[in-house]
């Protein structure tokens, strides 16, 4: 199955400030990639490069933010060109999104993608054809959480049951 990932998800797995959070989308990403088809943007290239440049504490470095895009740029990237962004701009209206969502959905549109994975849209969406997942939903505790991070050790099986079913 083909599926696209998001920036945000990408930025988590990089982010070491909150390891546990950081450790679960890693494995979860693991077995996403060895079962489907991965699809990503050149938006997704930019938005991941300048969030690893700027607010990840520490940064990474030139050379690992060179291998961090070298290694993403060997997924399926959708590029954004002219009539990506005109048709971008129509979803954007018709369905009510931010612009910077509805350039991501179209990316994933295009790219004839089944689901898309991104912390960003209503879990359980859809658009067209394409069925919107937060693989974090559920994942974190109700109000004030920080995220996944505060979770008990036990909830780890309950993660992995979820994510791997999402096919």
């Amino acid at each position: 199955m083909r599926v696209f990932i998001d920036t945000n998800l990408w930025a988590y797995r990089l982010d070491q400030r909150e390891s546990a959070k950081s450790e679960r989308v890693r494995g979860w990403l693991a077995a996403l990639v060895s079962d489907h088809e991965v699809v990503i943007s050149t938006q997704v290239l930019i938005e991941l490069r300048s969030v690893v440049s700027r607010k990840l504490q520490p940064p990474l470095g030139d050379q690992q933010i060179t291998a961090l895009l070298q290694a993403l740029a060997g997924f399926e990237v959708v590029g954004t060109d002219a009539n990506l962004i005109l048709d971008a701009h129509q979803l954007a209206i018709r369905e009510q999104l931010s612009w910077f969502d509805a350039l991501i959905a179209e990316a994933a549109i295009r790219s004839r993608c089944a689901i898309l994975f991104s912390e960003d849209f209503s879990h359980g969406r859809r658009i067209g054809g394409l069925e919107v997942l937060n693989p974090l939903k559920g994942l974190r505790r109700e109000k004030g959480s920080i995220g996944i991070a505060g979770w008990p050790p036990a909830a780890e099986g309950r993660w992995a049951e979820k994510a791997l079913a999402m096919d």
